[in-house]
């Protein structure tokens, strides 16, 4: 009797997992959005108090494509926009920008409504920032140029069969290789950042919505 029982709760999951994929359409446009905003207080040895605050802003379109029932690929693009006013120093503000390939791997865990997925995506990225000195003097220009593959995990929540939201908060994995060019005074540096959990955090989460057809 148990074993009968166990057999028909095991095929009752499966089916359930698999209503998703059922239903499943081919294609899946996306936009993934980020905001933050972080202020600093502290204190100098002669009791002065030194505030810094940053700002970023991003948003992640993308295209995909399931090929199979869990497996997608698609493109990914990204825009950014990025201020800070680290303390005693000048103000700075950024624009960046990339685009690359990605592959998904989607798992249902809740039915036809919840899945984990994990993404795996290359990446090209630009990045121009400049620094003013207060009263909005021009101080420098620097450009970033880096290239990088990230395992991004996270979850889908479908709302219907044409709709879906997710949410992630960033990098598991990141491998990056960054080149910095201060224009104008010859400075040139190249860095390379291998890590897990290094872009992982709710400072980097990200909300998103799918729209499938």
């Amino acid at each position: 009797m148990k074993k009968t029982t166990m057999t028909v709760l095991a095929v009752a999951a499966f089916l359930s997992c698999n209503q998703l994929f059922a239903q499943q359409k081919k294609h899946f446009i996306s936009a993934g959005f980020n905001v933050y905003n972080q202020k600093y207080e502290s204190e100098s040895g002669n009791g002065n108090t030194r505030k810094s605050s940053s700002t970023n802003f991003d948003i992640s379109p993308a295209y995909g494509y399931y090929f199979r029932e869990r497996w997608a690929v698609g493109i990914q693009g990204f825009y950014g926009n990025q201020g800070s006013k680290p303390a005693d120093e000048p103000e700075r503000k950024g624009r960046n920008w990339g685009v690359g390939p990605f592959v998904r791997y989607e798992q249902p865990i809740w039915g036809k409504y919840l899945s984990v997925y994990t993404d795996g995506l290359l990446m090209a990225a630009f990045a121009k920032t400049d620094s003013y000195m207060s009263g909005g003097n021009y101080y420098n220009e620097r450009k970033t140029s880096a290239y990088s593959l990230s395992v991004i995990p996270g979850l889908l929540f479908h709302l219907t069969p044409s709709f879906s939201l997710t949410a992630n908060l960033g990098s598991a994995f990141s491998a990056t290789r960054k080149t910095d060019k201060v224009e104008g005074s010859g400075s040139k540096g190249t860095d390379t950042n291998v890590g897990l959990f290094k872009n992982f955090g709710l400072n980097n989460v990200s909300f998103g919505i799918n729209f499938h057809f």
